[in-house]
């Protein structure tokens, strides 16, 4: 199993149910996966649509540091061949079925992990990074996440 391979398996349109926010890449109203994840932590802009329903909650959305750290840990994931996720990349070819959700899921248990974060909190931050990835290639993604 490569990062093309995971990549192939990986419905980009599914990927927004764990990050609502990618849509406005989708359609060129942000053009990057910071911009994307400035409205996913504690204390960014608020998402649009987070007027529809009534007035503002407390903010319970992760630190940056979350995204840092997912995104630092992504490029390793998907651009470096480091031993530490030999046993993720297992684990993905082992699966009978790799829709989007088990991907994501597998991913953000084994990012937990390592982070000692909880799954949940870190999939958003996965979505953002796998369409990142897609929507610009591996290459360039590479490039610019290793800066």
């Amino acid at each position: 199993m490569d990062t093309q391979s995971l990549l192939s398996d990986i419905n980009p349109d599914e990927l927004t149910v764990f990050a609502p926010t990618l849509s406005a890449w989708r359609h060129d109203l942000l053009n990057s996966e910071d911009q994307v994840a400035q409205f996913m932590v504690y204390g960014g802009p608020m998402s649009p649509t987070a007027s529809a329903g009534g007035p503002p909650s407390q903010d319970k959305r992760p630190d940056r540091r979350y995204w840092d750290a997912v995104k630092e840990e992504m490029h390793t994931f998907l651009c470096t061949d480091d031993k530490r996720y030999k046993d993720l990349w297992k684990r993905i070819s082992d699966l009978e079925s790799r829709s989007t959700t088990t991907l994501v899921g597998l991913i953000a248990a084994y990012l937990g992990s390592v982070l000692g974060a909880p799954a949940t909190l870190l999939t958003g931050f996965i979505a953002v990074c796998l369409y990142g990835m897609i929507k610009i290639g591996k290459e360039a993604y590479c490039r610019q996440a290793g800066q």
